[in-house]
């Protein structure tokens, strides 16, 4: 049975390793439903299983790397990628998994982490983000450094020359906070809540403290007060703002961060502009203005010159909750950026349910509240079983309503 025509765009996520070495992926995705692939291009460091592939069952990668060869463009630059990912037994693995992917007619997005790289930031401390209390947080580059901006740019310049991809996915397109999953993370028992997380998030890099002053602004007034809004939250996972003046305190900091990951934003445009060719875009975004981490906030897309054109760019949402959340983060999306293309990042692995009458369920809500793309994370990792729920429930009667 053929999808309804409002189902004519599904992403769905995967690293090089889940096709290369296996010569049933490519068919395998394609038998999924999904219309797409965004393949990891320039990636962080992660364990990732791999439940289907002959020879394997996990791949450790160890270090971000980039997944396209890195050529003399990188000479002379402050940042460089790692190059020895030996976990793909590839120089190239992008572009050999895309051309596998392409057998089947599967177009090609390359999926480009911009700001989230631990080995680059260990090497340059400097660089990274840093609260208030003067800890790097070593995982996240700043966007306000020049030398991270073109590092941005310079990974979606590469991309786009060796791997010719056939449109891009940008995530962590502004700095990364106090969040990580990744390590062995001991944060969750300290119960600091989402303000507290916030305020630790706001950066105090030498580039930032700068921009700050040459706004006028007092480094260290803010920065003492900072602290003290962290100290007197305590470990009250409740923890918010007493008023809605104390958050608009802060705001001036905030604006330094928006232009920042403006201004890197509008370095990848310009690399995709010199590659001459026009691929298609989508960006994982937030509405919520103190956004950190993978989603850009719209406050820094209305500084950028993507604005100009969001009509034509997809905004891909975090959709990992329930369906009332995930319907809420696509009304919120959708009145900060009424023009854009929303896509709503789906889950496929646990928490979630491996039922297709509830993924299509909640799909199907996504698509009512405004949704015009289903991006699902991820391919690769997903169990059998949840793969094929995932294909019922994209290919089945539960999700285009008919009889």
């Amino acid at each position: 049975m053929a999808r309804p025509q409002e189902m004519r765009n599904v992403t769905g996520y995967l690293y090089p390793w889940d096709i290369l070495g296996d010569p049933d992926a490519a068919a395998r995705v394609l038998a999924t439903g999904v219309d797409r692939v965004a393949l990891a291009a320039a990636y962080h460091s992660v364990r990732a299983a791999t439940p289907r592939h002959p020879e394997r069952r996990v791949v450790n990668a160890r270090t971000a790397a980039l997944y396209v060869p890195v050529s003399n463009a990188w000479d002379n630059q402050a940042l460089i990628p790692s190059d020895a990912a030996e976990w793909t037994g590839s120089g190239d693995s992008f572009s050999t998994a895309a051309a596998a992917l392409r057998t089947v007619g599967l177009p090609v997005d390359a999926w480009i982490v911009l700001t989230h790289s631990s080995a680059v930031g260990s090497q340059h401390q400097q660089l990274c983000v840093q609260n208030a209390f003067g800890e790097t947080y070593r995982h996240a580059l700043c966007p306000t450094q020049p030398a991270v901006r073109q590092y941005a740019a310079t990974l979606v310049s590469q991309v786009m020359e060796h791997g010719r991809p056939d449109g891009l996915v940008l995530e962590a397109a502004g700095p990364l906070g106090f969040g990580h999953q990744n390590q062995h993370e001991k944060t969750e028992g300290a119960e600091y809540s989402p303000w507290v997380q916030a305020l630790l998030s706001l950066c105090f890099c030498g580039a930032c403290r700068s921009a700050y002053q040459a706004r006028g602004l007092s480094v260290e007034t803010f920065q003492h007060r900072v602290r003290e809004e962290v100290v007197l939250q305590g470990d009250d996972p409740q923890g918010t703002p007493d008023t809605a003046a104390a958050a608009e305190e802060f705001l001036p900091l905030l604006q330094v961060r928006w232009d920042s990951a403006a201004a890197l934003v509008d370095a990848c445009l310009a690399a995709i502009a010199e590659s001459g060719t026009e691929p298609r875009i989508s960006l994982h975004a937030s509405a919520d203005p103190w956004s950190t981490g993978p989603f850009v906030s719209v406050e820094a897309l209305r500084r950028s010159q993507l604005w100009s054109r969001i009509a034509d760019v997809t905004a891909v949402v975090p959709c990992w909750g329930d369906a009332a959340q995930g319907t809420a983060t696509v009304s919120a999306l959708r009145a900060a950026a009424p023009d854009a293309r929303i896509g709503s990042y789906v889950l496929l692995l646990p928490p979630k349910a491996a039922d297709a009458g509830t993924m299509s369920g909640e799909w199907k809500a996504l698509l009512a509240a405004g949704t015009s793309e289903l991006h699902l994370y991820h391919l690769g990792l997903a169990s059998t079983r949840r793969l094929d729920a995932a294909a019922e429930a994209l290919t089945g009667e539960a999700l285009s309503g008919e009889a």
